[in-house]
This record gives C-alpha cells, sequence and structure tokens, in this order.
C-alpha cells in the first residue's frame, strides 16, 4: 500500500496495513499486524500537537477568509467556525498523530517486532 494512501487510512507507519486507533479517540499501543510499539518514549506525540496546529489553521483559515468577505455578522462568523472546529476537531486529532508516526518513521526507521 502506497504510504499516502496509508495515511489517509491511518494504517502503521511501518507495515502500513495494521490500524492505528481501536476507536475514534483510542489509539492501539501497538500494531495488530506487524506489532511495533507506535509511542517510542512518554511524551511522544507531543509533536503529534504541531502537526494539529497546521491542519486547523490550514482548514479553517479558508472558511473564515471567505466569510469574511461575505461580510457575515459577528455571531454567524463564529458559529461557524466553532460547528468547523466541533466537527472538524476528532479528524484532526487522528491525522495529527498519523501524519507525526508516519514522518517520525521516515526520519527515524523502525522494524517490524515480527
Amino acid at each position: 500500500m502506497h504510504r499516502f494512501l496509508a495515511i489517509f487510512k491511518q494504517r502503521c507507519p511501518v507495515c502500513l496495513r495494521g490500524r492505528v486507533f481501536a476507536s475514534w479517540f483510542d489509539m492501539n499501543r501497538d500494531c495488530p499486524v506487524c506489532g511495533v510499539h507506535f509511542e517510542r518514549e512518554t511524551g511522544y506525540f507531543l509533536n503529534a500537537m504541531f502537526a494539529a496546529y497546521a491542519l486547523g489553521f490550514l482548514l479553517l483559515v479558508p472558511s473564515a477568509i471567505w466569510l469574511y468577505f461575505q461580510h457575515v455578522t459577528l455571531g454567524l462568523f463564529s458559529a461557524v467556525i466553532i460547528f468547523e472546529i466541533v466537527v472538524l476537531w476528532p479528524l484532526i486529532f487522528r491525522y495529527s498523530r498519523i501524519l507525526w508516526l508516519h514522518i517520525d518513521q521516515l526520519l527515524d526507521p523502525r522494524k517490524p517486532v515480527q
């Protein structure tokens, strides 16, 4: 499976097949396919927060600019942005972690356990 498809499908950065998330907000500790442990050390996913900020920026700023030029009221502007944050947050959370796992794998490769 190609790496971009693995990122889109939220798969393991090592084998590109195992599921990273067990549910919407719970990650598997290890890849169910290759057995690699996802969190290398305590605080490993702090860098994923930077990816979350970048993703949030890329998703919300175009909407904010468009709304600004539509001359909507402040209440409507705020409601749309808050709605987007609430709806997009689960995706931003997941994909920031997935992106960080894959970037880290490219920079410092790990081998499958099995």
